[in-house]
């Protein structure tokens, strides 16, 4: 691949590299030191209430509180899970394009990507400590992670669509997340384990943003193949993560209603509330993806697929983003800039 052998490191990535490996050289997370593990698990909240996913739907009121704290519990265990194995399949396929040597060229980037595997083993355990500790047992997975990396991101001369898929996986995840999880008012544990996995996440997810915008040219059918497969894959995380069957079992709903599931998963998926907590997560996503062409709003074609996905009240509002923007704006979407209040 000629293009790449002549590629060389922008100074604006090359500053953020040695952000980012200065950042992981001086702290990384501790499976024993960043979380308060003695905490209490009874009648404890592990998201916020306004988060659960039948919260504003008439199944709300069919629960018991009990029953809402349950589905607060499972949602989040559901979630961890899938981030012990996401993250365990990271490391694994990172590993694999570093011992490739694809990126021997750029060694501060391979240098990242050794602390980005690190850090993804320890998350992985400490999601799996939390799950000890509040009495969780794995789930299955509805989206087979797997089949995304040997089906999506095999081994290329240049992994860029490995890169992407995972940035687009991880930064949903946190979004998510930190909107389920870092507030005041649930479980001490599982706020501190949203918040420390966050600081090191947020970090890789700019890594990978920025790892697009600087060799997107070195792979020219990226955003073709991007454009047909972005929105139908974040609608896809987007339902699951209230359309876990096996969470509602584990719950055990009294009421009768709460058996048909093909009612229940229409209604939950389709709620105002999680169209509007959707149009939270999705918001900086948006943005970056317009600003790449992965949404391309002067495309038919490709508006066709965002729309069909239920993305188009999205678009619009990154659009009206980059019209209202200036050149002295601050990067709105940095992700390492969160607030934890």
């Amino acid at each position: 691949m000629d293009d790449l052998k002549k590629k060389k490191i922008s100074p604006k990535f090359s500053l953020l590299l040695e952000k980012l490996n200065k950042a992981s050289e001086k702290k990384q997370m501790s499976l024993l030191l960043d979380h308060p593990w003695d905490e209490p698990i009874e009648g404890v909240w592990l998201k916020k209430r306004e988060n659960i996913a039948i919260y504003g739907t008439r199944y709300y009121d069919m629960a018991s509180e009990e029953e809402r704290r349950l589905l607060s519990v499972y949602e989040t265990g559901a979630w961890w899970y899938t981030f012990i194995v996401f993250e365990n399949l990271v490391s694994e396929y990172y590993m694999k394009i570093i011992n490739h040597g694809t990126l021997k060229k750029f060694p501060d980037v391979v240098t990242y990507m050794h602390h980005f595997c690190k850090e993804e083993i320890v998350h992985a355990m400490v999601f799996r400590k939390a799950m000890t500790h509040f009495k969780i047992t794995p789930f299955p997975i509805a989206l087979n992670l797997r089949e995304i990396y040997s089906h999506n991101a095999a081994m290329s001369e240049f992994p860029l669509k490995a890169v992407y898929l995972t940035i687009l996986i991880e930064w949903l995840a946190e979004n998510n997340a930190m909107e389920d999880c870092n507030d005041k008012g649930i479980s001490v544990l599982s706020r501190a384990i949203a918040v420390e996995h966050h600081k090191e996440e947020a970090r890789h997810i700019e890594w990978g943003k920025n790892m697009i915008r600087e060799f997107i040219d070195i792979v020219p059918e990226f955003i073709k193949e991007a454009q047909e497969i972005t929105a139908p894959m974040i609608r896809s995380m987007l339902d699951m993560a209230v359309s876990s069957l096996v969470v509602y079992a584990r719950v055990g709903f009294e009421n009768r209603a709460f058996r048909d599931y093909n009612q229940l998963i229409t209604t939950v998926v389709n709620s105002e509330n999680r169209k509007k907590i959707n149009a939270v997560i999705i918001a900086p996503m948006m943005r970056y993806f317009v600003e790449l062409g992965i949404c391309d709003p002067e495309n038919a074609e490709n508006m066709k697929i965002w729309k069909e996905n239920g993305f188009e009240e999205d678009v619009k509002e990154a659009v009206e983003y980059f019209k209202r923007k200036t050149d002295k704006d601050l990067d709105i979407d940095n992700v390492m800039n969160k607030n934890y209040n």
